[in-house]
């Protein structure tokens, strides 16, 4: 279908092309974090109320980026990559505009859906255009530009934020996004054969996509309507019939939009769950913290981009060198040194007190870049490892759909979590929390964090080592 490029021009510039895309997604995700508690102020909002500003993006990500990246497959890499920046330019600058929290909220679903056609065509780039021996190095290019984008975002953001406004850090992707699409449309070839195409899923796609969202509404939304209420019961029906309908339509098509089947093989299970479970605890941190710093410590937007910046530098710079290190010796050890990581920075966070002051959050940030700058790769890889024969290419769409899945998880479970410890705060601006009650809180949401890591720790541990040398693949327990 694709013909492989043989000009090293042209492959460095599609090289860069899908780095500039991951760079722009991370960027994105990372970048408006550090924003939230002043557009939470200027919105007064609570707490609940503004995580949406984060789930919208990734609730519709996590649904429709299986959907993008089977259409783009197909022989459509350039118009999906060009119609996401498209959107998401669109969505950026709806967002800056906003006069409405619910109105900032549909323009930051609209920016998810165009990231999702982006992240799905990012890697497509490198698989399908560049030669078999540059696949390796893309894919590293890739993983670090994310890694990169991440050290950025909240630094970027909290200057934006403090210095010139909000709305700046959505204004900024504008002309970037009309750049990326002169240049994708330029640069990405067309099929060199014309593309057979396949019957899409369209119905697995949108009953996948209700079955999240209804689950994602009953979660945020049952600690303000009271879990037997009218309302939440009904969300959680349309749940549990979306669920089963998915499921029997899976096991029953000729080409489902995911194959259900996989998660038969115990430890393919076991190591997506460790993965769902880490991605939740980095969003569900990633979103507490900046209202900790924001609303316990009193920093502005900009000192607690910069302090964020000690978490992410960590994840960036250790990345590839622990990639390498499981080459060696596979990847269970970094995944369990990981969980011990993980497990460490939420005890920090549950004992902390704003009496403590900055230097007490020091050391949860190392150890939050160490538990995710080791945990990335190691647990992306044991997913694709473990998946059965056959089933790699299911594997790694399992991999992608978790890693956004788990993080509208995991800000909608941290968010309901802070408001069970907190009732007084259900519907209460976090500007207008007093610093005890919102402690309070957000000790709850680590001590889930917490949870989630001794079971990380377990499934890592439990699930026998895989280390590939050459061609073969030798288990080790």
């Amino acid at each position: 279908m694709y013909a492989v490029i043989k000009n090293q021009r042209h492959q460095k510039m599609i090289l860069l092309i899908a780095a500039f895309a991951i760079f722009m997604d991370g960027l994105d995700g990372s970048i408006v974090n550090v924003a939230l508690p002043v557009i939470a102020g200027d919105f007064g909002v609570d707490i609940s109320g503004s995580s949406w500003v984060v789930m919208a993006y990734l609730l519709i990500m996590a649904g429709f980026i299986l959907a993008f990246g089977k259409i783009a497959d197909q022989g459509r890499i350039r118009q999906i990559f060009s119609v996401g920046f498209a959107v998401f330019a669109i969505g950026s600058f709806i967002c800056a505009v906003s006069p409405t929290l619910s109105c900032m909220i549909a323009a930051r679903a609209l920016q998810g859906l165009g990231a999702s056609m982006i992240a799905a065509a990012a890697p497509l780039l490198v698989t399908r255009f560049l030669p078999e021996g540059m696949r390796g190095l893309g894919m590293g290019v890739i993983a670090t530009t994310g890694g990169v984008a991440l050290t950025f975002g909240p630094p970027i953001g909290g200057l934006l934020t403090a210095y010139l406004g909000w709305h700046w850090i959505f204004l900024i992707n504008v002309p970037i996004g009309i750049a990326a699409i002169i240049l994708g449309r330029s640069a990405i070839p067309a099929p060199a054969v014309p593309a057979k195409m396949e019957r899409f899923d369209f119905f697995g796609t949108f009953v996948l996509f209700f079955a999240i969202a209804g689950f994602i509404l009953v979660l945020e939304r049952g600690p303000e309507l009271g879990w037997t209420s009218p309302g939440i019961l009904f969300f959680a029906g349309v749940v549990a019939v979306c669920t089963v309908v998915f499921c029997l339509h899976s096991l029953r098509s000729r080409n489902p939009l995911l194959n259900i089947r996989i998660f038969r093989h115990w430890k393919f299970s076991a190591v997506t769950v460790s993965y769902l479970l880490t991605c939740m605890v980095f969003a569900g941190v990633m979103y507490m913290v900046p209202f900790y710093m924001h609303t316990a410590l009193g920093l502005d937007a900009a000192v607690s981009g910069l302090l964020l910046v000690v978490s992410s530098v960590i994840t960036a710079l250790i990345g590839i060198p622990v990639g390498a290190w499981c080459d060696r010796i596979g990847c269970r050890t970094p995944c369990i040194l990981a969980a011990v990581c993980r497990i460490a920075f939420c005890t920090v966070l549950l004992l902390i007190v704003p009496a403590f002051g900055i230097p007490a959050l020091i050391p949860a940030l190392v150890c939050m870049g160490l538990a995710f700058g080791i945990s990335g790769g190691p647990a992306t890889t044991r997913i694709v490892q473990y998946a059965p024969e056959g089933e790699a290419g299911t594997g790694t769409s399992v991999m992608i759909t978790s890693d956004f899945l788990g993080g509208v998880l995991g800000v909608a479970a941290y968010a309901v979590v802070f408001s069970l410890a907190v009732p007084a705060s259900v519907g209460v601006a976090v500007s207008d929390l007093s610093v005890s009650l919102f402690v309070e809180g957000f000790h709850a949401t680590a001590a889930l964090g917490l949870l989630c890591g001794i079971v990380t720790l377990i499934l890592s541990a439990a699930v026998p080592n895989l280390v590939t040398k050459r061609e073969d693949l030798v288990v080790s327990e």
